[in-house]
C-alpha cells in the first residue's frame, strides 16, 4: 500500500513540474484565452459571449416593446 501511493504522489509531483516548466517556457507565463468574446475569429463571425449575447437580446426585446407601444 505505501508501495502504490509513493509511486502516485511521484507520478503527481511529475505532472506538477512538467506543467510549471509549461507555464514558465510559455510567453508572458499565460495561456491564451478560451473565452468566446476574447475569440478574434468568433468576433469576426459576430459571435458574442453568453453575457453580451443576452444585453443585445434584451436590448433588442425593449426596444420592439417600444415600438409596439
Amino acid at each position: 500500500m505505501a508501495k502504490l501511493f509513493l509511486i502516485v504522489a511521484a507520478l503527481l509531483a511529475v505532472a506538477l513540474a512538467l506543467l510549471a516548466i509549461n507555464i514558465i517556457l510559455r510567453k508572458n507565463g499565460t495561456f491564451r484565452s478560451e473565452d468566446v468574446g476574447a475569440n478574434k475569429a468568433m468576433q469576426q463571425r459576430g459571435i458574442h459571449c453568453y453575457r453580451a449575447q443576452d444585453k443585445i437580446e434584451q436590448r433588442d426585446k425593449s426596444s420592439i416593446m417600444d415600438m409596439q407601444k
